[in-house]
């Protein structure tokens, strides 16, 4: 399991030591460029010096017969400081005679240069080389010094710099060890908090006094813990309704069932048998109805949005219901444009459409007639499912959206919780659900607005 403790505790010892040497890096050079400054000014000063002594003392010398220049320091003289081999000087005639140097120094020129700043190679290694007359041109002074000198001096500086890095690691890795373990404390806190509450406590978590930083987590967990409380409020209260509902239909089918068992002759069998098939019919059409609404339940937002084609949708669940509508002489209706796109689920829109359907068959009496109808306008999609039934009384049609309600005094079979369905499904499609009277105040108008489309979406059979 990957700490973000440690994590924390080796991004921030990185970052700090690619800071410092980065820091590092930028001191070395701006310290190496302003050690060459003052080097290059003790060069043209020591060339100052050695240009007045030369033109007192030497004005007038000359070299040996044998042509080699006065050495300062004889060649085998053992080094009095480090950097004595690293610098050295010449001094020459306006003939090109070397008229004197330093032990360090060639016989030739230390640099081809008249005069200024020279970059030189000696026996290998790089010098800075500068290079002064005498005004009247009689005597040349070149001082020159090894660019090693300066390196060795920028890298000391750049060195000295890293070095407390080097002893102060440790302990600042200790420091924002405990720090950063200070800091995320409060998540260990609702950790615990977390761990310890029982699991039927879904209360939200305290929020106001949560560091800025693990809020919106904390948010989340909260809006989970409520959608779960509803999820299971939801579950109780469905278990519920469905143990009070099946208990009716369960108890009829028994006491049809004792009926037939008791039947003195044939005639009484049958028809406790028909009604025992009945009722069989209603508690299996019941249990449908509820494993329906069970299968929406959960479904929240995460059922698949996709371009669905309700026209084809419609004229597929009108050809499913037409054999019920048949066994009535009700005859279907449906007018609808070739296509009408939406963004929705497929499956749910077409359980939508067969409990209307299907409600407005069970209630319209024989020979009556039952129209379905699709309308495509201004980006909004309008469906319609209208029959010529008795209606339902306009103060009761909000009531009808409940679970298992039904209006007192209607023989018709079923089990109240078809609008429920419907209104459910219309809700999770952000559409508006409507009751109003029939075509000329007669049977019950059932309007569906879908108020967007998108039609640009996948295709119609999505």
């Amino acid at each position: 399991m990957t700490s973000l403790r440690a994590k924390l505790l080796v991004l921030l010892l990185a970052i700090i030591s690619l800071a410092w040497m980065a820091t590092a890096v930028l001191i070395y050079f701006d310290a190496h460029h302003e050690i060459d400054e003052l080097f290059d000014a003790q060069l043209a000063q020591s060339a100052q010096v050695l240009l007045a002594q030369a033109r007192h003392d030497l004005k007038d010398e000359r070299d040996d017969d044998d042509g080699i220049a006065t050495e300062i320091a004889g060649a085998g003289a053992g080094a009095g400081h480090k950097y004595e081999r690293k610098i050295a000087f010449q001094v020459w005639d306006k003939h090109g005679r070397l008229l004197l140097r330093s032990a360090s120094a060639p016989v030739e020129p230390l640099a081809t240069r008249e005069s200024g700043f020279a970059e030189a190679v000696i026996d290998g290694k790089p010098w800075r080389v500068y290079t002064q007359r005498e005004e009247e041109g009689e005597i040349r002074v070149q001082v020159g010094e090894r660019h090693e000198v300066r390196n060795e001096l920028a890298a000391s500086v750049a060195q000295r710099l890293l070095l407390p890095l080097g002893i102060a690691l440790p302990a600042l890795a200790l420091l924002i060890w405990f720090a950063v373990g200070r800091g995320l404390s409060p998540l260990r806190r609702i950790g615990g908090e977390v761990a310890q509450r029982d699991p039927a406590n879904l209360a939200p978590l305290e929020e106001r006094t949560a560091p800025a930083e693990i809020t919106p987590l904390l948010h989340a967990l909260n809006a989970l813990l409520g959608r779960l409380d509803r999820a299971l409020e939801s579950e109780r209260r469905f278990t519920a309704d469905a143990a009070h509902e099946l208990r009716t239909p369960l108890a009829a089918l028994k006491i049809q069932a004792q009926v037939a068992q008791r039947a003195q002759n044939e005639a009484q069998r049958g028809a406790a048998l028909e009604n025992l098939i009945l009722g069989v019919d209603r508690a299996t059409h019941l249990i449908e109805q509820l494993l329906t609404l069970a299968r929406l339940e959960p479904t929240g937002g995460s059922a698949l949005m996709a371009g669905c084609d309700v026209a084809a949708i419609a004229r597929q669940t009108l050809a499913d219901l037409a054999p019920a509508a048949l066994e009535k002489e009700i005859e279907l209706g449906l007018s609808s444009p070739d296509t009408a796109t939406i963004k929705g689920n497929a499956d749910m829109l077409g359980i939508l459409l067969r409990n209307l359907v299907d409600n407005a068959i069970r209630y319209t009496p024989r020979n009556g007639r039952v129209d379905v109808s699709l309308l495509v306008e201004q980006g909004r999609v309008r469906l319609e499912v209208e029959d010529s039934g008795p209606g339902i009384p306009e103060q009761e049609r909000q009531r009808v959206f409940d679970r298992f309600y039904r209006i007192l005094g209607n023989d018709a079979a079923g089990s109240g919780l078809g609008l429920s369905i419907v209104r459910r499904i219309a809700d999770f499609h952000a559409a508006s659900l409507s009751l109003a009277d029939g075509e000329h105040g007669a049977g019950l108008r059932v309007s569906v607005d879908f108020s967007w489309r998108d039609t640009r979406e996948a295709s119609p059979s999505a």
